[in-house]
C-alpha cells in the first residue's frame, strides 16, 4: 500500500496572521524510521563520517606527539650521565661518546665456531681473527672511552701472565694511535687489533661493550661474557684451559 498524502490545511481568514507556518512533508518516512524526515542527513552520512574520521585523526596525531615528546625527554635526560656504574655499555652511533646500560642485545654464541673475520693490526696489516693454532685464546672487544673496558684491563693483563693464555683485544672505534696510548697507559702487552668496518661485530652479533669470548683449541666458543669481566670470573673460565697456576 502506498503512502498517503497529508490533508491540506483548512483555509484561515485572511485577516488573521499566523505566528509560524508549517509545510507538509513531501516525502514518506523510510520503513522503520517513524517520525524522521529524510530532509536531514542520516547518522551514517558522508558529513558525519568525515567529522568522526577527522576527530580520530586528531586524537591519533596527539597521541603520537605525546609519545615522541616523552621519549625525547628521557633521551635528553640521559645525555651527560656518568656511565661509570654500568656493567656494560652500548654504542649508540658511530663517533658518539654517549653510553647507556646494556639491554642484553648480544647474540648467544656459546657452542658455535668462532667466525673467521678479516681485521687489521695497529699498523694496518690485514689479519684473520679467529684462526686457532691448537691452543685456547681469549678475545676481548673494547674501546678507549668505555668505562667498564678501562676497569677490566688490569684483570685481563694479570690473567694473561697468570694462565699464559693468548689474549687478543679487538677495537672497532679508536684510531691506531689512540689504541697504542691506551695500551701504554694500562700496560697491555697482548696484541690489539682494529675492526673499523665492524665485520667481527656483525659476525658475532656484538651489541654491548666490553664483550669477551673464550675460544677452545678447536675454534669453538666455550664462554662468552657481556660487560666488565672480573678477576674471579677470569679465574673460573681460564683455570680449566690455562697452563699457568
Amino acid at each position: 500500500m502506498g503512502c498517503l498524502g497529508r490533508r491540506a490545511p483548512r483555509e484561515r481568514p485572511r485577516g488573521r496572521q499566523q505566528a509560524t507556518t508549517r509545510t507538509a512533508s513531501r516525502t514518506c518516512p523510510p520503513p522503520g524510521g517513524r517520525g524522521r524526515s529524510t530532509d536531514s542527513a542520516p547518522l551514517g552520512s558522508v558529513g558525519s563520517l568525515t567529522r568522526v574520521t577527522g576527530r580520530r585523526r586528531f586524537l591519533l596525531s596527539a597521541a603520537v606527539i605525546l609519545v615522541v615528546s616523552v621519549a625525547g625527554g628521557w633521551l635528553l635526560s640521559r645525555v651527560g650521565e656518568d656511565p661509570s656504574s654500568n656493567e656494560g655499555v652500548v654504542v649508540l652511533s658511530p663517533g658518539s661518546t654517549d653510553q647507556d646500560p646494556t639491554i642484553g642485545t648480544n647474540a648467544l654464541n656459546t657452542g658455535k665456531s668462532f667466525p673467521l673475520v678479516e681485521v687489521e693490526t695497529l699498523d694496518g696489516e690485514p689479519v684473520t681473527l679467529g684462526e686457532a693454532d691448537g691452543r685456547p685464546f681469549l678475545v676481548n672487544f673494547w674501546y678507549s672511552t668505555c668505562e667498564p673496558c678501562k676497569r677490566e684491563m688490569p684483570a685481563l693483563v694479570a690473567a694473561q701472565a697468570k694462565y699464559e693464555i693468548n689474549i687478543v683485544g679487538v677495537n672497532p672505534r679508536d684510531s691506531a694511535e689512540a689504541a697504542r696510548e691506551f695500551a701504554e697507559e694500562y700496560g697491555i702487552t697482548y696484541p690489539l687489533l682494529r675492526d673499523p668496518n665492524g665485520a667481527s661485530l656483525a659476525a658475532l652479533g656484538v651489541g654491548t661493550f666490553p664483550m669477551t669470548y673464550l675460544v677452545g683449541s678447536n675454534g669453538t666458543i666455550l664462554e662468552q661474557h657481556a660487560g666488565e669481566i672480573t678477576a674471579a670470573e677470569l679465574d673460573r673460565i681460564l683455570a680449566p684451559v690455562g697452563t699457568g697456576s
